[in-house]
């Protein structure tokens, strides 16, 4: 895929709808098996048509399409958040266990040789 055209697939949705989901359909089985990924890409579009199936209109497709979409932002988020916060814990606990050392006291008075 090159350039994807909207202007031509949004005629084809509005002149042939059969025919812009058959198209739709083999772009997108092409874009996955050219993934080195293909089985969690296969996953997730079926994830997606069921969605798309149970919605019944463009708009609510969307919508539930949306909301997978920030479902799956806020896990990887958290899942970040949480590896950064027991990072932190880590550096933490290493450098006060690393921190110990011979402490050397000083004379209370410094007497500078004459």
């Amino acid at each position: 895929m090159d350039r994807f055209n909207f202007d031509a697939w949004a005629t084809l949705a509005r002149t042939a709808p059969d025919k812009f989901e058959q198209q739709r359909r083999e772009m997108v089985d092409a874009l996955i098996s050219d993934s080195t990924n293909t089985r969690r890409l296969q996953g997730l579009q079926s994830r997606i048509e069921l969605e798309r199936m149970r919605a019944h209109t463009p708009l609510k497709s969307c919508l539930r399409l949306s909301t997978l979409m920030w479902d799956a932002f806020l896990d990887c988020r958290d899942a970040l958040n949480a590896f950064s916060e027991q990072h932190a814990e880590s550096a933490r606990a290493e450098s006060q266990s690393s921190g110990s050392a011979k402490i050397v006291a000083f004379p209370k008075k410094y007497k500078p040789h004459d």
